[in-house]
């Protein structure tokens, strides 16, 4: 009987040690998973934000909660901004003409929708025609040092 439980009380120590390392894995999947995602969104932040803020807005007005969780959506988690980057640029942008924020409720002011302007268009269409070349650029260089790094194009490990 001793013998029964020792075996046992081995296979529960082998499935612990299993569950404990699985554990570790993944914490450090997530971790990297994060630390990408805060990369990337200081890149994207700072370069992209304001242009694709107005190029959401093009589409029909919006809040700034709508406008963190579209990005989310439209980049599949990998980007996603916080409000508390999102308003001050919709208040910047305000106050620059470029958008025009209105209560849905005027009495409750519980949500404010911002709508782009016709001098927020034509800036949308001065960023867009702006970035495009460098945004081309920086595809084409991380292209080529992916690439390399990791195999010839259309073979590229993950």
């Amino acid at each position: 009987m001793s013998k029964d439980k020792d075996l046992q009380i081995a296979g529960w120590k082998a499935e612990e040690k299993r569950l404990h390392e699985e554990y570790r894995r993944r914490l450090e999947e997530l971790k990297a998973s994060r630390e990408t995602s805060e990369i990337v969104g200081k890149v994207l932040t700072r370069g992209l934000l304001p242009l694709y803020v107005l190029h959401l807005l093009s589409e029909g007005p919006r809040n700034g909660n709508e406008i963190c969780t579209e990005i989310g959506l439209r980049t599949d988690g990998g980007w996603q901004p916080s409000t508390g980057g999102i308003y001050p640029l919709l208040r910047r942008f305000e106050k620059q003409g470029l958008v025009e924020g209105n209560w849905e409720d005027p009495d409750k002011r519980t949500q404010r929708l911002y709508k782009l302007t016709a001098q927020g268009e034509e800036e949308l269409e001065s960023l867009r025609l702006g970035m495009k070349p460098n945004m081309v650029r920086a595809f084409h260089v991380f292209e080529i040092v992916l690439n390399d790094l990791f195999g010839t194009k259309g073979e590229t490990k993950r």
